[in-house]
This record gives C-alpha cells, sequence and structure tokens, in this order.
C-alpha cells in the first residue's frame, strides 16, 4: 500500500475544457462562443490586501482586502466576430448576403456582457457554472495569421453588479462573480 495517501473522493476531480456563453447584460447568457483551445478556459481571483502594522518590530496586526477582482480568460479557434467585438469591448459587425465584416475604431463607450462558463464534470455528471452578471472585454486581442490554427484570446473582467439575470438584488460580498455545482 503506498505511503502518505490522500483521502480522495473521486466524484470531486473534473479534467476537460469547459463552454463559454457571451449574452446581453441583464439576461442569461445564450450565445456559445465555439470551439476552444486545449488550455480550455481561465477563471482568475485577485484580493489585493492591506496589511496594519503594530509595534517595534512592526508585525502585521490586521489584513484588509483594499480590492477585488475577477478576469475570464478563454482562447477561442475560431473566426467569430462578434466575440471579438465583445473582447475589444467596441466595435461593429455587419453580414451584407455572403459577406460578414467587422470594422473597429472610435467608439468610447465599452460593450458590457454577462458570461456563463459550464462544464460537465465526467465523474459524478455534475455540471459547475460560473456565473459573471457584468463584464467588460479587457480591450486587448489579436488575429493571427500563422502556421497551426489560429488562436484569438480572449479576456474578460467582471465588473461589481446590483443584480442577477432574474433581477434579484445580490448580497455586498456576492456582486462579482457565483460558483454553482449543481449536483
Amino acid at each position: 500500500m503506498p505511503l502518505n495517501l490522500p483521502t480522495v473522493t473521486r466524484e470531486d476531480i473534473s479534467f476537460g475544457p469547459a463552454r463559454l456563453f457571451l449574452g446581453a447584460v441583464g439576461s442569461t447568457p445564450s450565445v456559445d462562443v465555439g470551439a476552444i483551445t486545449e488550455d480550455g478556459i481561465t477563471v482568475e481571483f485577485a484580493s489585493e490586501q492591506r496589511d496594519i502594522m503594530q509595534g517595534n518590530p512592526k508585525l502585521i496586526e490586521l489584513t484588509f482586502i483594499q480590492s477585488q477582482s475577477v478576469m475570464v480568460k478563454v482562447t477561442s479557434i475560431e473566426w467569430n466576430f462578434d466575440s471579438l467585438t465583445f473582447a475589444l469591448g467596441a466595435g461593429n459587425t455587419t453580414v451584407t448576403g455572403s459577406d460578414e465584416t467587422f470594422t473597429f475604431g472610435g467608439e468610447p463607450c465599452v460593450t458590457e456582457v454577462a458570461l456563463h462558463v459550464q462544464h460537465q464534470m465526467c465523474q459524478s455528471s455534475n455540471t459547475m457554472n460560473v456565473y459573471v452578471w457584468r463584464a467588460v472585454g479587457e480591450g486587448n486581442t489579436s488575429l493571427p495569421f500563422t502556421h497551426d490554427e489560429h488562436q484569438f484570446e480572449y479576456n474578460f473582467k467582471a465588473l461589481r453588479a446590483d443584480t442577477d439575470w432574474a433581477g434579484v438584488s445580490l448580497a455586498t460580498n456576492a456582486q462579482l462573480i457565483k460558483v454553482e455545482r449543481l449536483l
């Protein structure tokens, strides 16, 4: 028998990509961004802390959180002008006949979106859902013309929201993101 074997709940182990849905703020996102790379989707949480020092020598007496942020990062491998527009936070897409066009430049207002990350767990068949009530594209991406499949990095930062997509008020400690596991 192996040494130092941890207690393992096999139903809690997960692997594989998730799906990202985009939509208008205030409603449940329903537009799937499509194919993504093997790296999948990353949800990053950050808390900037401030330490209160006391004494001589100074020792940490108290710590406060001064800022919190959430970033959703995805790398798509589909040419989707709407996703590009959302990731940049501006731009315009049009379809005329069989031509699709993306234009960019000169728009000062940032487009807000709602994000829903969904992942089906293999072992337990549970569904992991990540809800970002309001977000904006980070504003940076590139259009690569490379030897391998073309990859488009989209980064979205969460904005504070007062309500969820059903209009229900959010608690003061739940205004950026909700992560839910459906059993």
